[in-house]
């Protein structure tokens, strides 16, 4: 997860939203078969990467909708989950740039 986490973040940081939805998303297969409970909140960040993708592409409308599944699904970012802090710090991220751009 550590690795996943750091490159979400990296490609968030160079604006690669389709590319931190994929490094994101092929992890949450993974975790999808085991019912692990981090599931869901790694489907909020895949959606989260992916409203600024779509921001890009100008559809402001979708990203506003799958921006509201990223806000759904945050609660489940606790301080007791793995990798507490590259969570957090992907977080921060994405609030930043929902402020500059949504």
């Amino acid at each position: 997860m550590e690795k996943t986490l750091q490159e979400f973040i990296q490609a968030l940081n160079e604006e690669r939203f389709k590319d931190a939805h994929e490094v994101m998303e092929h992890q949450w297969k993974e975790y999808k078969k085991t019912n692990h409970p981090i599931t869901k909140l790694l489907k909020g960040y895949i959606n989260g990467a992916t409203a600024f993708e779509l921001i890009k592409r100008g559809n402001i409308d979708g990203a506003k909708r799958l921006w509201s599944v990223y806000e759904k699904y945050l609660p489940l970012m606790s301080s007791d989950i793995e990798e507490y802090e590259l969570f957090k710090q992907a977080n921060d991220i994405l609030q930043n740039l929902k402020e500059s751009r949504l």
